[in-house]
């Protein structure tokens, strides 16, 4: 208590000067490092609540990699109950080897016979030893993850034989590049992140973009909750999870912490130290009532109240230095609403969610940051998307000749300078419908490509230079956000589609027959498969050249796009041979379709420059599930096997496979004319 008596004694006879300098150096204070602390706070909350919902999203790929396995082995378990006897080894061997030509050359598949005998084979190698007996025993006990002796991990899940008592089960290996897919799935250009798969204190596959995830950090990583961990001189945010077998599943992101460093906080209390000595020798008169006013108001600014305006009174040294304050506070107030709606825009941006969702949030933020009546973004139409637009402020717009008129969004999409610039709408400018008349417009251009106009408006808003950076800043960012996704449709069209005929290409084919094989075989549904090759093919090279060929090419896909339904799916396998793939279609359909396609290719010439026109012939060959196999992943080949029967018979034909599965050969069979020999050059009825 004396020692509070003192001090306040003290503060009581020191000088006004004094008093009020030493308010200065608090308020100073408060205002250089609470907000780093809280920015710290924030920062390491934010890192935790990211890293913890990346290890959710990481377990719930490989659960979901569970479940694809488990189907798979429930088919499996089907085909070998078909095949009725199990205790043949050399039989459950070739069934295995087989299914196992469908996953992955480094799963394990096998079959736990009924006297306890294991028959495993790894893609067409049969397997034996520790690793066997560690999956059998998991096998054994239900158990959907398995530690081996050696260190490694593996997903199993096994399904019992119908009919049977043994059981069929696989084994995936969670490897390094099983784990590098799962973090390609999570990882983003601006925040990479790390993942770990432990057991104990030991790494069993790490991988990421995160370069110094080592496996030092495994011993930093628990099952505890989200946390930020050191190694040398970096931090992470780390999240983990149990997938069972004593295994843990870790994410870690790098974490750098606000960007205000203590350098920035030490130059701030010098400026505060120098002010406070300036106060101290010009402040010697008694100005007790201004100087209450403003003391209060910076006391206000102290505890983060920046809305509450600093009254500057008078015009003199008083007034000047309220008059400061209130400049400070307005900066200070308008560089946090700026920074704040930069860095919501540039979450929102990157949040993996539809374009147009991301927009209409960016439009939401700038509205409610800026106060103005509505914000809007105009995109033009490319090669990759039509134009459209998004608005906020409860207004559904018809962006029809805004960006082609002379109004506001019209010049700001014609801009050539930087930044933004604030116009206002006449009477007969497109926007005048909008019901505001004042702009701030900045165009959305990347290089020399303008993708659009972000705008924000008002029916009497004033602008000033800060708001015109704001939407400067933000259209920068949505530029970027729009030229990422035009390049990832880019990509994703290049990596699916035949540069030359615009058909699905040989690897996109292959990745949709395995999904339209399993989906025919699970829903019992038909499918049948075209094999096309356009006959003579290299004479037409050899004759005319290959740019002749390529407009052969071209022709041809054309036609056969024109002879199928939308919902089949046309692909060039490789040179002059296509596909279609054409799901829910018996045999007689596809034969139909077959021959429709062979008319409508004789009936076609192709027009080549300063030559005389091609004429083009197709031979055809076609097979259909469940008509010709009962295991659909068959059909690619007796389709191939029908097409070089067509060649064989004098090509410009369609043969569909003789072959007939076992629950067929009991029903009537197919009109000879359409399933053996094909038709030569007959016409079909459709």
């Amino acid at each position: 208590m004396r020692g509070v008596r003192r001090l306040s004694g003290i503060w009581r006879g020191a000088s006004f000067s004094l008093k009020f300098a030493a308010v200065i150096l608090v308020a100073g204070v408060t205002i250089a490092v609470v907000p780093l602390m809280l920015a710290e706070a924030s920062a390491r909350t934010q890192a935790e609540s990211s890293a913890a919902d990346r290890v959710s999203v990481a377990s719930n790929l490989i659960a979901g990699q569970r479940a694809s396995l488990a189907s798979f082995i429930a088919g499996v378990g089907r085909q070998l109950a078909a095949d009725r006897d199990v205790s043949v080894t050399s039989a459950v061997r070739a069934t295995l080897t087989e299914d196992a030509s469908v996953i992955g050359t480094d799963d394990v598949l096998g079959v736990l016979q009924t006297g306890g005998g294991v028959v495993a084979v790894q893609g067409s190698t049969p397997v034996a030893g520790a690793l066997t007996d560690t999956v059998v025993r998991a096998v054994s006990v239900g158990a959907t993850t398995v530690a081996t002796p050696e260190g490694g991990a593996w997903m199993v899940a096994a399904s019992r034989i119908p009919g049977t008592a043994a059981m069929a089960f696989v084994a995936r290996p969670l490897t390094a590049a099983f784990i590098n897919t799962v973090a390609h799935n999570i990882d983003t250009a601006t925040a990479p992140v790390g993942i770990l798969l432990i057991r104990g204190d030991r790494t069993v596959a790490m991988a990421g973009n995160v370069h110094a995830v080592t496996q030092a950090l495994a011993t930093s990583i628990s099952t505890s909750p989200p946390s930020i961990v050191s190694l040398d001189s970096h931090r992470f945010a780390a999240a983990s999870t149990s997938i069972g077998a004593g295994l843990t599943l870790a994410v870690v992101t790098p974490f750098s912490g606000p960007p205000v460093g203590w350098q920035s906080i030490l130059l701030l209390l010098a400026v505060i130290l120098v002010a406070m000595l300036f106060i101290v020798v010009v402040v010697q008169i008694d100005l007790r009532r201004p100087l209450q006013r403003l003391d209060v108001a910076v006391a206000a600014l102290g505890s983060g109240d920046f809305d509450r305006p600093v009254d500057a009174g008078s015009v003199d040294e008083v007034g000047r230095l309220g008059a400061s304050f209130e400049a400070m506070r307005t900066q200070v107030r308008s560089t946090m609403r700026i920074t704040a709606c930069r860095a919501a825009v540039a979450m929102e941006l990157s949040h993996a969610q539809p374009l147009e969702g991301a927009l209409a949030a960016v439009c939401a933020e700038l509205r409610r940051s800026m106060d103005v009546d509505m914000a809007m973004i105009v995109v033009s139409g490319s090669e990759m998307s039509d134009p459209f637009a998004v608005a906020d402020g409860g207004r559904r717009i018809a962006f029809d000749g805004f960006l082609e008129g002379q109004g506001p969004l019209g010049e700001g999409y014609r801009y050539a300078g930087l930044g933004a610039i604030v116009l206002g709408a006449t009477a007969d400018a497109p926007e005048a419908r909008l019901d505001v008349r004042e702009f701030c417009v900045a165009p959305l251009r990347v290089g020399k490509h303008v993708h659009g106009v972000l705008a924000v408006a008002g029916q009497n808003s004033t602008f000033t230079a800060g708001d015109s950076d704001l939407v400067a800043s933000t259209a920068e960012q949505i530029s970027l956000a729009l030229e990422r996704y035009r390049f990832l449709a880019v990509v994703q069209r290049q990596a699916s589609v035949d540069d030359l005929t615009g058909l699905y290409n040989h690897r996109f084919l292959i990745d949709s027959l395995g999904q339209q094989v399993a989906l025919a075989e699970r829903l019992a549904a038909p499918l049948a498969i075209l094999m096309l090759d356009i006959d003579h093919f290299k004479a037409l090279n050899d004759t005319h050249g290959h740019h002749a060929g390529d407009l052969a090419l071209i022709s041809f896909a054309q036609t056969v796009l024109g002879n199928v339904r939308r919902a089949d799916l046309t692909a060039r396998y490789g040179g002059e041979e296509f596909v279609v793939l054409m799901p829910n279609t018996s045999a007689r359909e596809a034969f139909l379709v077959a021959e429709k396609i062979r008319v409508a290719v004789a009936a076609t010439d192709v027009q080549l420059p300063d030559r005389p026109p091609v004429h083009l012939s197709v031979s055809v060959g076609a097979a259909a599930y469940p008509e010709n196999t009962d295991n659909a992943a068959e059909l690619f080949g007796l389709a191939d096997a029908a097409l070089y029967q067509a060649k064989r018979m004098g090509r410009d034909r369609t043969c569909l496979s003789r072959r007939a599965s076992p629950a067929m050969v009991q029903d009537a069979p197919v009109n000879q004319s359409e399933s053996n020999v094909g038709t030569g050059n007959r016409r079909s009825s459709e």
